[in-house]
């Protein structure tokens, strides 16, 4: 389901079909929370690389109230996908410096966890769409943080599909290549992180963490079955 590769202090995880994440598969979403874990207290990792083998990142997007109809039971989508155990807190508050490596489209689940990493590498080619109208947990608090309040308002208001130069200038993506550089330059990118002692990035993780919850994001998170359960009963 998921393949790992470590090598000098970076850990490559590959999701084959991340767009699954998008329908609430608590299998892939239980394994690469526990992928992530598995790494934190490794003293020899560093950076964790967040990479889709597929043509595209996150190619197909969520359906609206999809937790609720059709999906798992409201306890267990909350448990692994919206819990502070979750998929996605764990993997904004990883204790490694975390990185999308993004190709195509990216929708869904891989817009949000794109948004919670630390860092992130797009191809000139990639679009990112607003996650805001489909799935609950989706983080604005995140969005204004990164790519400041009056675009992330926009961006979840008009559900615009943002291209890679557009998501570049709005701070949501760190850098952007064309595609045969994606590889290597997302490594480029984790080796000069990985130049920082792990106690640095411990730290700075730990003030990056104490930062957001008082921005208000554990607090937006606590909310997410409340947005789960008005979208479900909108569609």
């Amino acid at each position: 389901m998921i393949d790992i590769a470590v090598e000098g202090g970076i850990a490559t995880v590959t999701v084959p079909e991340l767009a699954r994440l998008s329908d609430h598969d608590t299998a892939l979403a239980g394994a690469l929370r526990d992928a992530i874990r598995a790494f934190d207290d490794r003293d020899d990792i560093k950076v964790l690389l967040l990479i889709s083998s597929g043509a595209d990142f996150c190619p197909r997007k969520a359906t609206i109230g999809a937790p609720f109809n059709g999906g798992p039971s409201r306890a267990e989508w909350l448990s692994v996908f919206a819990s502070a155990s979750g998929l996605y807190q764990t993997w904004c508050f990883s204790r490694k410096v975390t990185v999308a490596v993004v190709q195509g489209q990216c929708t869904g689940a891989g817009t949000i966890l794109t948004l919670l990493a630390d860092l992130s590498i797009a191809t000139t080619e990639a679009k990112f769409e607003s996650p805001f109208a489909t799935l609950p947990e989706a983080s604005f608090v995140v969005a204004a943080l990164t790519m400041g309040l009056n675009r992330a308002k926009s961006w979840m208001v008009s559900g615009a599909v943002l291209s890679a130069a557009e998501a570049e200038a709005a701070g949501l993506v760190n850098q952007v290549v064309a595609a045969e550089r994606l590889d290597a330059e997302a490594r480029r990118m984790a080796r000069a992180c990985c130049k920082v002692p792990i106690d640095g990035i411990a730290m700075s993780k730990l003030m990056l963490e104490s930062y957001l919850d008082g921005q208000g994001l554990g607090e937006e998170f606590d909310h997410v079955p409340f947005y789960a359960a008005a979208m479900a009963d909108a569609s």
